[in-house]
Order: structure tokens, then sequence, then C-alpha cells
């Protein structure tokens, strides 16, 4: 067992409300179709909680800061002193509880359905991991020692701000609601703020989407260009994702006794 000190675990944890995807859009619910690039990003998070439950004996709702730390989380002695970089990307697939996990969960499969319908699955994945490391590095500084990172609402909060930016950027392509894009945003960021979740991770995952969304913003007049960019991202995003998940595991492998 891992013999760490901290003075808080915190969560970074989100839900979302409904929201148009065109100009003048009332806020009704619209069904979406389940996008596979989202379904997958969700199944993944499934996955490691499971391990992650395993790992604790069977406990499926509360889990200790060693076992998060064992299996990825982010946590600067390890992240920045030890030169852990990998664990920027898998702390955002880990969560630290059931209602961690589906109010996550649930909002991955409402945002990234969306944007997966509108833009395609590589940008979904790619502004995920993309988002999520920048959430996970401004967590890790902000924080320092004093904090076990993990939580998928970083790369989220990307997601959310990638959509938001697009809407104000290309309003013409009316791809979404930026007005309730940006009133959610300001919303959960507040109720951060109040329940004490990693708000500094939430920043750096709009910080995050921002850029993916001045990204889009540069080639969204070229189709062809921009379909293709989405779809080496996505790559890039699953193989960075992957090569982290190994990483993880070949060091929490390293922790057991021969």
């Amino acid at each position: 067992m891992l013999e760490l000190a901290w003075d808080a675990l915190r969560f970074r944890s989100g839900k979302l409300s409904a929201f148009g995807s065109g100009p003048g859009q009332s806020r009704v619910y619209q069904p979406a179709s389940y996008g596979v690039a989202t379904i997958a990003l969700c199944a993944v998070f499934g996955a490691a909680y499971l391990v992650e439950s395993a790992l604790s004996g069977g406990s499926f709702f509360k889990f200790s800061g060693e076992v998060l730390i064992a299996l990825g989380g982010n946590f600067y002695d390890f992240t920045v002193e030890d030169g852990q970089w990998w664990r920027l990307v898998t702390s955002s697939l880990l969560h630290g509880g059931l209602l961690h996990l589906l109010c996550n969960s649930y909002a991955m499969v409402i945002v990234g359905s969306k944007i997966e319908k509108a833009v395609g699955a590589g940008w979904v994945v790619f502004g995920f991991v993309f988002s999520g490391i920048t959430a996970s590095l401004l967590s890790v500084y902000a924080n320092g020692t004093s904090v076990v990172s993990i939580g998928a609402s970083g790369g989220i909060f990307g997601l959310i701000a990638m959509a938001a930016a697009m809407g104000f950027l290309a309003p013409q392509l009316g791809w979404f609601s930026r007005r309730l894009l940006l009133e959610w945003l300001v919303f959960a960021l507040v109720i951060g703020f109040v329940a004490g979740a990693d708000n500094w991770g939430h920043i750096g995952g709009v910080v995050g989407g921002v850029a993916c969304a001045l990204v889009a913003w540069v080639y969204k007049r070229q189709p062809v260009l921009f379909r293709k960019i989405g779809m080496v991202g996505g790559v890039i995003g699953s193989v960075v994702m992957a090569v982290s998940v190994v990483m993880a595991v070949d060091w929490f492998y390293s922790l057991r006794p021969v």
C-alpha cells in the first residue's frame, strides 16, 4: 500500500442540462442519436471504475486515495516530481464514487453526442483528451501536493467550451446554441466553487476546449480538411490515451512485491 499524505481529496464532477443545437432553439430537450466515440469513452470510464472497485475489496461507492493514486490519479509528487506525465490522461478516466461516475457519464453522453453529430467522432476524442490534459496540468500546479485530482469533467468542460466557442466563432453554421452553453458553463463553475470541486481542473478544461475550437474555426471553410484534421486528432487522442493506460498498468504492477 502506498503511504502518502494530503490535505484533501477533491473530485471534478459535472452534470449537464439539455441544450439546443441551433440558433434561437428553446431550452427543450432534443433526443440525440448517441455517438459511437462518446459511448466508447463512457465504456472506458465504466471499465476503469470496475477496476477501482476490484482493488478496493469490492466496494462500489467509495475508494481510498491510495487506490486512486495507484491507478493513475493526478498527484503532484508523482505527476511532476517523478515525471509520470501519463497521469494527466489517466486521471480523467477515474472516478471517486458511483454518483461521480454517473454524473460525468451523463454529461459526456449529452455533450459528446451533440458534438459528434455536428463535427465528427475525431473532434470528440481529441477535444476530450486534449482538454483533459490541460485540466490536469492546471489542477496539479494550482493545487500542489494537497489534492489528488481525478474525474472526466475537466475534459467534459473542454468539450462544452469547444462547442460554445464554435458557436461564437461560426454562428452562421448553427452548430450549437452558444447562449445556453455559455450559461451552463458559468452555472457549473459557480456550483463547482460552492461544492468545493476542483475548479482549477474545470478552468483548465475550458482553456483546452477553446483552443480546440480555434483550430476548428481556422479550417471551418475547408470541410474536407476539417474532417481529416478531426480524424487525425481522434487517432492521436486515442493513441495518447492507450499509451497512458499501458504506462499506468506497467507502473501499477511495478508496485507489487515479486
